[in-house]
């Protein structure tokens, strides 16, 4: 009896390797904003320019962590049909701290951003992980997927950012040097964004298809 208790019993080995999954997924594999097409609008309207890229990663991160932990805490107090509207409840309230810090590490950035700030409440991305994901899941995962998903999404939206800056300015971070490579700034405009993004959600989808290949060919077949 004691042998299979030890033997159903999960080791910490696979626990890590579990949580490691459960982050790469949310960086690269299973990116929301790549794969899932979740938190759209920063990326292809505001992420235009270095600066504002990294404000806006930073005030979404600041939210995601308190509420989604939130969320993971509450788990299944809240019901189905009322959890949305909870989530943007505490969302709008953890903004409010979170736009404090930012406008401390960035005077000024609140007014930079204008709507963007705001519109952060009801980022799709911290809703689909403070309401799909975090209820469901022990803190160790949500921690997880919440770095995960938070590093893969600025990755995308400041690499986006500084390239489209780079077209317009010839340089990043506001410095303007007066060369412009780009015709016209038409690099600033979401359209731009969406073509950057359709490359990126491509070759994202290829790499995680081919990961699932390879994994395919590990398992032993009967």
């Amino acid at each position: 009896m004691k042998a299979k208790t030890e033997q159903t019993r999960p080791s910490g080995r696979s626990t890590l390797r579990e949580t490691r999954t459960v982050f790469t997924n949310g960086l690269f594999f299973k990116s929301p904003v790549l794969i899932g097409a979740l938190g759209l609008y920063p990326v292809v309207a505001a992420g235009y320019n270095l600066r504002m890229a990294v404000e806006l990663s930073l005030l979404l991160f600041l939210m995601t962590l308190p509420a989604a932990l939130t969320c993971c805490f509450l788990g299944g107090l809240v019901p189905n049909w009322l959890r949305p509207g909870a989530v943007l409840a505490v969302n709008a309230v953890f903004y409010l701290p979170a736009a404090w810090c930012l406008n401390q590490l960035f005077p000024g950035s609140l007014h930079s951003l204008g709507i963007y700030a705001g519109l952060t409440i009801c980022n799709s991305m911290l809703l689909s992980r403070c309401n799909d994901y975090a209820p469901y899941h022990l803190v160790r995962a949500v921690l997880a997927d919440v770095f995960g998903c938070m590093i893969g999404y600025s990755l995308v939206l400041c690499g986006f950012a500084c390239l489209r800056e780079f077209l317009q300015r010839g340089s990043v971070w506001n410095s303007n040097t007066g060369t412009y490579i780009a015709a016209d700034k038409g690099t600033a405009l979401p359209f731009f964004g969406f073509i950057l993004l359709g490359f990126a959600a491509a070759f994202t989808k290829w790499a995680d298809t081919r990961r699932d290949k390879k994994a395919e060919r590990r398992v032993p077949r009967g």
